[in-house]
């Protein structure tokens, strides 16, 4: 049995810092998930990318497979 959860930020930064903390709780990313979804503002026409990715906890502390 495993515990996942998703890391999603439109800031790089904050994002590298929670995946971080998470995988220094003993999370593992799970790589192949991770995405960059790319939207425009509507009121300024920048475009801002939302980075997200899953991370996986084992029960037991076992290692991910």
């Amino acid at each position: 049995m495993s515990d996942v959860i998703t890391v999603s930020e439109w800031d790089v930064e904050t994002f590298h810092k929670r995946v971080l903390e998470y995988e220094s709780q003993g999370y593992v990313a799970r790589r192949e998930s991770y995405r960059i979804l790319a939207e425009m503002e509507p009121e300024t026409g920048k475009v801002v990318h939302l980075h997200t990715i899953e991370l996986r906890k084992e029960e037991g502390g076992g290692m991910p497979r």
